[in-house]
């Protein structure tokens, strides 16, 4: 099965620093705040599977 290549720069665009909760088909981002503790208390209610990850400059060395 071939793998979905993710487009983090695209995803994030606009989210310089702290932290999103993205969905789990990597379509959109549900959830940021400025710490991982704030972005997972607002995810806590959210039904479908959450992916945390930190915000940048660039995601081009990124290896999740």
């Amino acid at each position: 099965m071939k793998q979905k290549k993710i487009d983090f720069e695209n995803l994030l665009k606009g989210y310089k620093s702290g932290w999103v909760g993205i969905s789990s088909d990597f379509s959109k981002v549900l959830f940021s705040g400025n710490s991982l503790k704030e972005v997972k208390e607002k995810a806590k209610k959210a039904e479908d599977k959450i992916y945390f990850f930190p915000t940048g400059q660039s995601y081009s060395n990124f290896i999740g």
